[in-house]
């Protein structure tokens, strides 16, 4: 992308922003970091006086841009709603094109195009997590036709922190008797991390292989337990089947009673995750499904659903700027502290890790679980 470019997708929109300071408050890396160029309406400013002329591209400005969490908190706290997030996107693209992109941000993209995965990986390995499971069908969820497919995503599937996650989920829809399967090393990153690293340019191939591959299944639906999936299949996919995100699945089967949990006695707290919540809408089917297990108390954090703190793994931020990361993540664990629940449950594996990342790191204890995690719980009649 170049600056004429950017003119045409950003140059309206930062003119909006009058600078009036309400999106400060919101903004986590601004609470962390204090200065004018990590604040959304700084961000809008930079933008607009480089579009303008008035300063050239530089390291400072790449800094700037990309500390950005791209979580979206300023634009629900703005009056006129200015899209600084897709304004810092534009951004990004820019700065790769002028080779102004931060290293870990241009080793991703490379990962992803090579290896079709965040991690460098062998993709062929993103069916690995079944090995933790116990008696796993003759199929392995590997079908040629199915009602479903279940788009597992890049962190579940690389990560041992969070591979409990499709682990749960599988389990759940076996026990639900869903028709489903898994694409395994057919499936693709679904291209969200490059729009975060400045190339959005490179999505297309992604985007096209994915949808090719759950149309050869001939499925109905997609379901997803990652919402920058969900998000970048509902914003950019332009898919014909249903996009479901895990909350939204597991509440249909609630509501279709086949799901039979059990009591969990507990308080837990919800964490809204920003893909899923502000970017994607989806905030009341979690909480209905955690109301729907008898026995379980839902305390509310401060900041919930359009207002809440992102868990700081957004963004591309944890590669670029681990520290910073870190600091909002320590903001979010001190906010779930105050509830005095038991645990946080969420619907992100990115913001599960990330949390728990900096807990044991500080040494605070944490319980945090996958709203898949607590409904398997649920199901077996158990806690742990």
């Amino acid at each position: 992308m170049n600056i004429v470019q950017l003119r045409k997708l950003s140059y309206d929109e930062v003119c909006r922003c009058n600078r009036c300071g309400f999106c400060l408050p919101s903004c986590p890396v601004y609470a962390v970091e204090q200065r004018e160029s990590a604040s959304p309406r700084g961000r809008n400013a930079i933008t607009r006086a480089v579009i303008e002329g008035r300063v050239g591209w530089s390291r400072d400005i790449e800094r700037s841009i990309f500390s950005c969490l791209g979580c979206g908190a300023c634009t629900a706290a703005c009056f006129p709603s200015v899209g600084t997030r897709d304004v810092v996107m534009g951004d990004r693209a820019c700065l790769a094109g002028e080779g102004l992109q931060p290293e870990t941000a241009d080793r991703l993209a490379r990962s992803i195009g090579k290896s079709h995965n965040i991690s460098e990986e062998d993709n062929e390995e993103r069916g690995d997590w079944r090995e933790i499971l116990r008696d796993v069908p003759d199929d392995a969820f590997e079908k040629d036709a199915a009602e479903v497919v279940y788009f597992v995503g890049c962190v579940a599937s690389f990560f041992p922190m969070a591979q409990k996650i499709p682990v749960s989920m599988s389990r759940i829809m076996e026990r639900a008797g869903v028709d489903f399967t898994i694409l395994a090393g057919e499936e693709r990153c679904c291209g969200y991390p490059l729009i975060g690293a400045g190339v959005p340019e490179h999505v297309e191939a992604h985007r096209a292989h994915n949808l090719r591959k759950v149309q050869e299944v001939g499925a109905k639906a997609v379901v997803f337990t990652c919402p920058s999936c969900y998000h970048s299949w509902k914003a950019s996919y332009d898919a014909e089947v249903e996009l479901l995100s895990a909350p939204e699945f597991l509440e249909r089967l609630i509501q279709e009673k086949r799901l039979p949990l059990k009591e969990l006695r507990a308080t837990v707290t919800y964490h809204d995750p920003c893909d899923l919540g502000r970017q994607s809408g989806v905030f009341e089917p979690p909480r209905n499904v955690l109301q729907a297990i008898p026995g379980l108390r839902l305390k509310e954090l401060p900041n919930n659903r359009q207002m809440s703190v992102c868990c700081g793994g957004g963004g591309n931020v944890e590669m670029v700027n681990p520290e910073l990361s870190g600091r909002v993540a320590q903001m979010k664990i001190e906010e779930i502290r105050s509830t005095g629940a038991d645990m946080v449950v969420s619907s992100c594996q990115q913001c599960l890790r990330t949390m728990l990342t900096r807990a044991r790191r500080e040494k605070v204890p944490l319980v945090a679980k996958d709203l898949t995690e607590l409904v398997m719980e649920a199901l077996e009649g158990e806690t742990s």
